[in-house]
């Protein structure tokens, strides 16, 4: 089962999520300051059995809520059920940029359609 945390958790692990971050950062096309990114967005981290596997972040660009985030390998199962649930938080269309094949093919599985260029969208029903 995937454990959430967030900032305001007490047993949020900042340090091993910034250097997820630092490790993932030139993948994402993010090159915001970690703190940054904990203090103007939404941000959840996902533990399987204890241990990190990766974070999702939404932020507004404008008045459109866009979703990013960076994970470690090898958990593609898991990391898709933590993105159902982030966008399960929320009851509005959620964008997404990216150019990394691996990242659209996660957008495209969980419903996300191709916009132009590097955007795509899930909208809600």
């Amino acid at each position: 089962m995937i454990e959430v945390r967030i900032p305001f958790d007490g047993d949020f692990e900042y340090e091993k999520c910034k250097s997820l971050y630092r490790k993932c950062q030139r993948y994402i096309g993010d090159d915001q300051p970690f703190r940054a990114i904990i203090n103007n967005t939404y941000f959840y981290s996902f533990y399987l059995d204890g241990v990190l596997i990766g974070c999702i972040y939404c932020f507004y660009r404008g008045d459109d809520l866009y979703l990013n985030g960076f994970a470690t390998r090898h958990h593609h199962e898991a990391n898709m059920e933590a993105m159902r649930m982030v966008l399960s938080y929320f009851d509005c269309d959620i964008y997404s940029e990216s150019i990394r094949k691996t990242a659209i093919y996660c957008l495209l599985e969980l419903g996300f359609k191709k916009q132009k260029g590097n955007i795509y969208k899930y909208e809600r029903k």
